[in-house]
This record gives C-alpha cells, sequence and structure tokens, in this order.
C-alpha cells in the first residue's frame, strides 16, 4: 500500500512538473510571437529552417556529405510537413519535449539522490530560464538535451533492471542524440565500458548499446560516403570548430578569427575556400578539417601558455554564471519576457550548489556512474571548442540533479542538526558561489547592439522598413561602433532608391569597420547603377582586398569590367566566382551574358543553361536562353523555352518584347512586328521596342516610320549607339 502511495506520489509530481514546465514556455511564447524572430529566423536558426523546408519540399538531399548533424533538420521537416509550414508547431513541440526532460530529470535526481532532490530538481528544470529560452529557438539544444537525458535514463533503467532490451534503447536514444549533435561521441565509450561493468550479461549488453547507437548514424555515414567517397562517420566540421576554439585570437567564448569573416555564409565560405587557395586545389572535405586541425595543433604547440591560458579561461567561462551568446542573445531576450527574468533558478544558484554535489557524492561514483561520466564529457567536450549558453547548457539538467542531490542533502544535515558536517559544506557552497559568480573569465558579456541590428533585419525580411530603421538606430545608439547596422541601413536605404543616403551610410559603416568587405560592395553597385564606373571599380577592389571570396564580389567585378569594355577579363571574374560559390546562378547568367557580349553565343548558351539548372523557375535568365537560342537559330528550343516563363506581374512586358524578339530572329516579322507595336501602346517608350520595331519598319520599306521611332529611342537613351548607326545608314541612303 505504501509503495501504491508512493507510485501515486511520483506520477503526480511528474504530471505537476511537466505541467509547469510547458505553462512557463506558453506564456514565453506569446512574448516571443510578438517579435519578428519568431518567423523570421536567423543565423543558425536560418540554417536549419531552409534545410528543413528543401526537406519537406521533396528537394533531393545534398550532393555533399553534412556539414552539421542531420537529425534536427529532419525533426524540424516533419513538424514542418505536419502544420504545412507551422513556426508555431515545432515550437509546440519543442515545449513538450522540454516538459518531458524536467520529467526525467526530476525521476533522475529522485533515483539518485531521494524525494526532495528530485522535487527540487523538478522545479528548477522546469523554470530554468535558458532551457525555456532555448525550447523556443529552432536550434538543436531542445532535442539533444531530451535525447540525451532519456538515454541516461534508460542506462540506469538498463542497469538497474538488467534488461538487455534497455541497452538497446539507450543505445538507440544516445545514437539519435550523437545525430543531432557529435559532441556526445565523447560520452560513447564511457556508456560501452558501464554496460560491460555494470550488466550481467556483459557482452550481450554492450553489443547492443554499440548496435543502437550505430543504427541512427548508419544512414549518415553511408549518405556522406556516397557523397563524397570519404569515410566520414557523421559531419566535417569538426576540425573546423576546433580551430575556432583554440587559435591565437581566440576569446574563449565567440566562433571567430581575424582570417574569416563575422557573418554566417561568409565564415562557412572562407573555411572552405582558404584551404583551397593554400593547397591549391580543390581539397576533399576531411582535408578541409584536417587543414584547420593541424593549425590548431600549430598554435597549441607553438604558443602552449597562451593556449593553456585559453583553456583555464574556457573552464572560467563554462563554471561562469554569465550567459554568453552564440546567434540570438538570450539576456536581450530577457527585455521582452519576464519569464526568463527568473532571478533563482538560473546557473550562478544551480553551479555552486552542483560543483558541491560533485564532490560530495564521489563516494557513490560507482552508482552514480552514468551520470558522472555524462556531465564530465558534456564539460571537456565544450571546453574543447569554445564556451557559450547553448553549448554549456545539455550539462544543465546533470547539474540540476545534483544540484537537488546536495539541496537535499543539506537540509538532512540540518534535520539531523549535525552543524559540524554542515559548517564546512556551507562554506565550500560559498566559495562555490563565489567562484561561479565573481567571473573569474574576465570577460564581459556583449552589449546589444548586434541584437538590436538583428530584430533590425528580421523586421526588413518582413519588409517592416519604418520598424527596422528604429531598431538598427538601437543599435548604433548602443553601440557606436556597430558598423553592421550602418550597412543594413544603408542597404535599406538602396532598396528605397535612395541612393545618396545609402552612399552615406555605407561609407560609414566602411570608415568604422575598415576591415568591412561588404559595404565596399555595396557601394560598388550604387555606383554602377549611377554609370560612376571608375568609384564603382575602387570600391569593389577595395572589398575583395579586404575579402578574396567574399560573395557575389566578383560578380560586380565582372559587371564594372563589362562597363570598362573588357568582356574576356569579365569573363575570368565570373568564372572566379564560380570558384568561390559553385552554387551561384546568377554567376553562371553574368558569365553568358560576357560571353554573348564577346560575341560567344554557344558558350553563352552553355552558361545560361547552367544558371537555370541551379534556378530552374527564373524566368529572367530563361528569356534571356530564349533569346540566345533564337541567335543561333535554334527556335524551337526558344519557344519551348518561353513556354515555362511564368508571367510576370501585371505591366511586366518582358515575357511579350523576348517573344517578339525569338519571332523577329526567327524572320517573322510581321507578327514580331505586331506585338511591339501592343507593347508601344501599353509604354511609348519601351526602348527595345522601338528599336527592333524600327529594325522591322525600315525592312518592310517604311523609312520615315522607322525613323520616328529611332529618334523617339534617342529621347529614351540618348546614348544608343546602334540607333545612331541606324540613323546615319537611313541618312546616307537617302543621300
Amino acid at each position: 500500500m505504501a509503495k501504491a502511495a508512493s507510485e501515486r506520489e511520483f506520477y503526480a509530481t511528474c504530471v505537476g512538473v511537466f505541467a509547469l514546465a510547458v505553462g512557463l514556455r506558453l506564456v514565453y511564447l506569446a512574448h516571443l510571437r510578438a517579435l519578428p524572430f519568431f518567423d523570421h529566423p536567423i543565423m543558425d536558426a536560418a540554417y536549419h529552417d531552409n534545410w528543413a523546408r528543401e526537406i519537406m519540399s521533396g528537394k533531393p538531399v545534398a550532393a555533399e556529405p553534412f556539414f552539421r548533424a542531420p537529425l534536427y533538420p529532419y525533426f524540424l521537416a516533419l513538424t514542418y510537413l505536419v502544420s504545412k509550414g507551422s513556426y508555431l508547431v515545432p515550437r509546440l513541440v519543442q515545449f513538450v519535449l522540454g516538459g518531458l526532460t524536467a520529467v526525467i530529470t526530476f525521476a533522475l535526481a529522485r533515483s539518485y539522490f531521494g524525494r526532495l532532490a528530485g522535487l527540487v530538481a523538478g522545479l528548477l528544470a522546469a523554470t530554468y530560464p535558458v532551457l525555456i529560452y532555448f525550447d523556443g529557438e529552432l536550434l538543436t539544444e531542445t532535442l539533444y538535451i531530451f535525447l540525451s537525458v532519456a538515454g541516461l535514463g534508460l542506462l540506469e533503467i538498463a542497469r538497474r533492471r538488467q534488461a538487455l532490451v534497455a541497452w538497446l534503447a539507450s543505445g538507440l536514444a544516445l545514437g539519435l542524440a550523437l545525430a543531432t549533435r557529435p559532441n556526445l561521441a565523447l560520452f560513447l565509450p564511457v556508456a560501452a565500458v558501464g554496460a560491460a561493468v555494470f550488466a550481467r550479461r556483459r557482452v550481450a549488453a554492450t553489443v547492443l548499446l554499440v548496435v543502437g547507437c550505430i543504427v541512427p548514424l548508419a544512414p549518415v555515414t553511408i549518405h556522406n560516403f556516397e557523397a563524397s567517397g570519404e569515410f566520414i562517420p557523421l559531419v566535417w566540421q569538426g576540425g573546423i570548430n576546433f580551430y575556432l576554439g583554440n587559435n591565437a585570437s581566440a576569446n574563449g567564448w565567440s566562433a571567430t578569427s581575424p582570417e574569416i569573416r563575422k557573418d554566417w555564409w561568409g565564415g562557412y565560405n572562407d573555411m572552405v575556400a582558404i584551404p583551397r587557395e593554400a593547397l591549391g586545389r580543390q581539397p576533399s572535405f576531411n582535408e578541409v578539417s584536417s587543414y584547420w586541425t593541424d593549425k590548431a595543433m600549430s598554435f597549441i604547440k607553438a604558443h602552449p601558455v597562451q593556449w593553456s591560458r585559453l583553456v583555464l579561461k574556457k573552464v572560467a567561462l563554462f563554471w561562469g554564471s554569465k550567459e554568453f551568446p552564440n546567434n540570438q542573445d538570450y539576456n536581450f531576450m530577457k527585455l521582452y519576457s519576464w519569464v526568463l527574468r527568473n532571478p533563482i533558478g538560473g546557473f550562478g544558484t544551480v553551479a555552486p550548489l552542483a560543483l558541491l554535489g560533485v564532490f560530495l557524492f564521489l563516494r557513490d561514483f560507482r552508482r552514480l556512474y552514468f551520470i558522472y561520466g555524462l556531465l564530465v564529457t558534456s564539460f571537456v567536450g565544450t571546453v574543447v571548442f569554445f564556451v557559450c549558453d547553448r553549448y554549456r547548457l545539455p550539462a544543465v539538467p546533470l547539474m540540476i540533479a545534483f544540484a537537488g542531490g546536495t539541496l537535499s542533502y543539506l537540509v538532512g544535515l540540518v534535520l539531523k542538526k549535525e552543524m559540524i558536517r554542515l559548517a564546512p559544506c556551507l562554506a565550500c557552497l560559498a566559495g562555490a558561489a563565489l567562484v561561479v559568480n565573481i567571473n573569474l573569465a574576465g570577460e564581459r558579456l556583449p552589449d546589444f547592439a548586434q541584437s538590436y541590428c538583428g530584430l533590425g533585419k528580421a523586421y526588413a525580411a518582413m519588409g517592416k522598413t519604418e520598424e527596422a530603421f528604429r531598431d538598427l538606430e538601437k543599435a548604433v545608439a548602443v553601440n557606436p561602433a556597430w558598423a553592421e547596422a550602418y550597412e543594413q541601413m544603408g542597404l535599406l536605404k538602396m532598396q528605397a532608391g535612395e541612393t545618396k543616403a545609402a552612399e552615406a551610410y555605407l561609407l560609414k559603416a566602411a570608415q568604422t569597420w575598415p576591415d568591412y568587405a561588404t559595404p565596399y560592395r555595396a557601394l560598388a553597385m550604387i555606383y554602377l547603377a549611377d554609370g560612376k564606373v571608375t568609384e564603382a571599380r575602387q570600391a569593389i577592389d577595395q572589398a575583395l582586398k579586404l575579402a578574396p571570396f567574399l560573395e557575389d564580389a566578383h560578380n560586380v567585378l565582372g559587371s564594372v569590367l563589362i562597363k570598362e569594355g573588357k568582356p574576356e577579363e569579365a569573363i575570368s571574374a565570373f568564372n572566379r566566382e564560380l570558384e568561390v560559390n559553385p552554387e551561384s546562378w546568377r554567376a553562371y547568367a553574368n558569365l553568358g551574358s560576357a560571353y554573348a557580349e564577346a560575341g560567344k553565343i554557344e558558350q553563352a548558351i552553355g552558361a545560361y543553361e547552367k544558371a537555370i539548372s541551379k534556378n530552374p523557375d527564373n524566368s529572367e535568365a530563361m528569356l534571356t536562353l530564349a533569346t540566345l537560342y533564337a541567335k543561333a537559330g535554334n527556335n524551337d528550343a526558344a519557344q519551348q523555352l518561353l513556354k515555362r516563363v511564368k508571367p510576370g506581374p501585371s505591366g511586366d512586358l518582358s515575357l511579350t518584347y523576348n517573344r517578339a524578339v525569338i519571332l523577329q530572329q526567327s524572320g517573322n516579322l510581321d507578327e514580331a512586328g505586331r506585338i511591339y507595336e501592343d507593347i508601344l501602346k501599353q509604354d511609348r517608350f519601351h526602348e527595345g521596342a522601338l528599336v527592333n520595331l524600327g529594325v522591322i519598319y525600315a525592312k518592310q520599306g517604311r523609312t520615315q516610320d522607322a525613323v520616328d521611332l529611332w529618334q523617339r529611342a534617342l529621347v529614351v537613351n540618348p546614348s544608343n549607339q546602334t540607333v545612331k548607326r541606324n540613323l546615319e545608314l537611313i541618312k546616307e541612303h537617302q543621300r
């Protein structure tokens, strides 16, 4: 009867912990939905969102090995599939997982340290603000933490019940966690040793655990091998992350290096391009990872003292109370939600209790083997790279379990009035609290300039220019040296056609961060559009000097070279762009235009065919390719391609115009002429229609009508050399 009552109390507490956890997350959801980040994810969240939507749309798996662990994007794609792409449903599912994580944490702490410890741990896990925050983000943390603590729980069930199926289930959970984030790999040998030591049927238990781990990973490894011919068990980013956390400029918490750009895709592309330039050829994926691992090891060997200090700093950051951001800033989001401002249940409270517990319960190390193993490997797996809020978060439920055990132990000493044992424990707890909360790492939290800038970019993506400008101005008010905000304001002005204001903001960005390349690229585009070819060339040269692998920079350079009358050099620039960014449809389209400018129609056709293969729905590229087909005499291909072009918005005459051009080039002058006449009824000054209809009239002997059209064309574009040449020919003929 007592056992039944205990079970009822256990399940009632599970329900209460789950309800509290999910309830708080739903309150936070109301706050989160008011911000543009909710349905306009940024950085890693945007990467996962895009990947998941590609999966949902049925797009084939990428033809290269996985750079990042794939399980979370597939999990996200599944939630999108059942919800028709909703941004709400994945959050709700993650809130359920967050609630289950709190329940598992309660159950583990209770089984390890008793009822009071379990209750404390359950309440802490349910209300821990950073867990709540990340449960609302489209990031790996929620799924990974749930799977890792579930794996831990299943290991404990396997050990206590000696059930082989539980060893297999624990392996499956850990394998799934590893397919979500590779850091768990450090724990797998620890778990296997535990199976070999604690299971009665040691060999069977160990084999089943390992098989369970392999099952979720096998499809990933097979895909990687098929895509690259290389043995890449999970991902190929390991060496890159190792270098980012272990270089001469590393600060211990941010993924930066002077060699690479600060933005997500810029940094990724630099990390791939730099080894390619160093090796003088396209490296394999393992070679890219090895290149950066070797660079990190070279730093460690050359500067062992500096590296040792860096490691100690990362240890201090791991155990410090400050939450250093990666991607979006949890500290910034506290401004918008009281749920995240819990003053009691944060890291500054949990970590001292956990530290004391880790030492108090060492006497029970054998009984607590698995939780010790997971906590230590989580710690090592974070410190090896870099320490930030989301990367140390998987250790927090384990710390919470130890914190619950510590509090229960101290309460027991108080109730027993064992002051002689209580006093040193409290002294150690005070010391631990001091260590955790005095910022031994000496690092200051970043200001909110980047966060306000991200908010502004999200509003801009929604088309809310006024709100975007408001938050970008807040960014520079917080930190006048945050150049990205000036750049974003410049881009907004550029989109609005206010080129003078855009130029001023972009120049301010370039002056604020002299090594910032992207404002120069935007300036080059402005100058090019304004016909300032010399200024455009200077700006794009500076952009490429600062960032040789800057996306679209060689595209802009090629366009400048076209204006300078250097099509061959432009062709080289566009080919260089394709070395930097092989998936750029725009580079192929520009290359095709450059080939056409140089009179190389076959090469132009090949380039545009590549462009369309990269971007099958791009009407502009299809229209140009259809025109090129017609020039090459392949009128059937031109007409077939025109059928694929989707009608443009009302008033867009490009499809109609290109059809007329193709008809004209295929010799059907009467029908082409009728189409040009219809175009001119809608737009009296359509330059292309004026010029081409004039040519048709001239061929039909309607010389004066042709002259009238060409003179109107010169009003539109006084520098049109073709029209001037045609008029000269008419005059000569009339003489």
